[in-house]
């Protein structure tokens, strides 16, 4: 990531961390007036201490940033996702399903299950989407309920339907990450942890609101 005063506690060091150079460097001469033999060098060895400080708090400040930039695109995702394909999966009248050929098939929800995919890193997220894209065919959902036309990815097994899902919103997390680091490979390193806090948040959204989707057809897994 490159160097900037965009994540770095300029008001920390004004109002807190500046403020008690003097006071370690008062500290430090009182304990060891040997070893600190001025005024100068102690408030330079406090000096020292501050900026190791507002290193911390800038390292912790860029930690928070991403890690609430992970959450608020997992809880997007999580009330699109447990919105219409939720309903889908709790509606316990059959579904008629439009296939590529034209043809219409109709479903029990207890025929219905999806594959949630959970990227860990931007390779991940790639090749899974083009897993998805040329293992199963796009079909629609014919649900007068739903206000305008309803897509997923899908395919037949045996009687089954499997519905294939995946956050396309870490797109453009993918996207975020390689404009913020300097290099391909930099974004894909520390893309891992991004997508660790997605995840986490995932879970902990799905704890939340077990009562509101269908835990026994949907399998998370992690790709």
């Amino acid at each position: 990531m490159p160097i900037g005063f965009k994540f770095f506690p300029v008001k920390d060091l004004f109002y807190s961390i500046f403020p008690t150079v003097g006071t370690y460097g008062g500290y430090l001469n009182g304990v060891a007036p040997k070893l600190i033999p001025n005024v100068w060098v102690a408030l330079g060895a406090g000096l020292i201490g501050s900026v190791i400080l507002a290193i911390i708090f800038r390292a912790d400040n860029i930690r928070n940033y991403r890690k609430s930039l992970a959450e608020i695109l997992a809880t997007g995702y999580f009330i699109n996702f447990t919105g219409r394909l939720g309903k889908l999966l709790r509606n316990k009248t059959p579904l008629e399903f439009s296939f590529p050929d034209n043809s219409v098939k109709i479903f029990n929800a207890d025929q219905l299950s999806v594959e949630i995919g959970l990227p860990v890193n931007i390779k991940a997220l790639t090749l899974y989407a083009e897993k998805v894209e040329q293992e199963a065919d796009i079909v629609y959902v014919r649900e007068k309920s739903f206000s305008e036309p309803y897509w997923l990815r899908a395919k037949l097994k045996d009687d089954k339907l499997i519905i294939y899902e995946f956050p396309r919103t870490l797109f453009s997390l993918s996207a975020y990450l390689k404009t913020e680091f300097s290099d391909e490979q930099s974004a894909e390193r520390n893309s891992r942890r991004f997508y660790s806090y997605f995840q986490k948040k995932i879970e902990q959204l799905r704890i939340e609101h077990s009562g509101e989707i269908t835990n026994s057809r949907l399998n998370f897994i992690s790709v």
